[in-house]
């Protein structure tokens, strides 16, 4: 799985596209070798002109076009973020702007190599090709604003995170510090992979295991997952919301020892936020770091989720202890999905 928009080019704002064009024109005109009287030199000069203008322009805009995914041809995942970072609809009208552009600057070359054609007067051969000028340099200037946006916008998504979207995913969430990464990479039994993410600064962390066959994406969300949902800012809000379309089961892990640096009300805080803002995913919860956690403090977790209907598994995730229970629950949860896939798959004609 790739990142949709990592091909996206860098986009030429108005001013560069134009004299990029324009350049490119004398070029060719100067390495034209005209023949016939000299009104036919002068069509052909201009002609070429003309054409060359042209086709740089669309070709630039083009391949903004051709590298950049339709939004409607997104995974759901992909069009939630791109919604919240740049505004899909605005995304889409600029692209249809592009798109206008190209057309109506291909139009204005066959009308105005037409009329050289036609004419008769070397000063009206040029005045024509000047007059055309003139035109596609008004519709690059019509488009400015939005060139400018999809530059800034591709700035933006070519970092968007990469995951895999077709494998079942298991996110994990908790208070900083509980212990989450060292789960992840005791369930995966491999360095996760760091992604950028738009929303923290700390990124995502990617890790992956197989069973039977059968790959799992686990994935830690630092700076989403790990602070009341009454503290976040509207991007990050809608960025949790992203993490719907992705996640299959939900990870919470508490740290009753409190060396997090979080008390243990607060831990219960956040679980009872994200339990209901979760609350179509099943929930695996996880009491951490039990080996030095008080006894009467774990049992006080326990009785606050029981209340909740959830019953926890007690684990020491630095050194293995519990993991593969975890792994096991996991599994119960996802594999009849996954079986049910796959056969329907199989079953379905081709």
């Amino acid at each position: 799985m790739k990142n949709p928009f990592e091909k996206m080019p860098t986009i030429l704002l108005a001013d560069e596209l134009i004299d990029k064009a324009f350049r490119r024109a004398e070029k060719a005109a100067d390495a034209v070798t005209p023949y016939g009287s000299k009104i036919r030199k002068a069509r052909q000069r201009e002609e070429v002109r003309i054409r060359t203008v042209s086709q740089t322009l669309r070709d630039n805009l083009r391949k903004v076009l051709d590298r950049t995914p339709g939004v409607s041809t997104l995974p759901p995942f992909y069009q939630e973020l791109l919604d919240i970072l740049v505004d899909r609809k605005m995304f889409h009208k600029a692209l249809a702007s592009i798109n206008w552009a190209i057309k109506t600057i291909k139009m204005l070359e066959d009308r105005y190599v037409e009329k050289i054609r036609y004419s008769k007067d070397p000063r009206e051969i040029a005045q024509l090709r000047r007059q055309f000028y003139g035109r596609v340099a008004s519709i690059i200037k019509d488009i400015k604003d939005n060139l400018e946006y999809l530059n800034k916008a591709r700035d933006v998504l070519k970092d968007l995170p990469v995951v895999d979207l077709n494998s079942p995913t298991i996110v994990i969430a908790g208070h900083p510090n509980v212990g989450k990464s060292t789960l992840l990479r005791r369930l995966t039994n491999a360095k996760p992979e760091i992604a950028s993410y738009p929303f923290t600064t700390k990124g995502i962390n990617v890790g992956q295991f197989e069973e039977h066959w059968l790959r799992y994406q686990v994935i830690d969300t630092p700076g989403l997952l790990d602070r009341p949902l009454s503290e976040r800012n509207e991007i990050e809000r809608q960025a949790i919301l992203a993490l719907k379309h992705l996640g299959k089961i939900i990870v919470y892990i508490f740290d009753p020892s409190e060396y997090c640096g979080f008390p243990i009300e607060a831990q219960m805080h956040l679980f009872r936020e994200i339990y209901e803002e979760f609350n179509e995913f099943p929930f695996i919860v996880v009491l951490n770091k039990v080996d030095v956690a008080d006894e009467e403090r774990i049992k006080a977790v326990e009785e606050f989720l029981k209340s909740m209907g959830v019953d926890p598994i007690r684990i020491v995730a630095k050194d293995g202890i519990g993991v593969e229970e975890v792994k096991k629950k996991i599994l119960e949860i996802l594999k009849p999905e996954m079986e049910r896939a796959i056969y329907s798959s199989e079953s379905s004609p081709q």
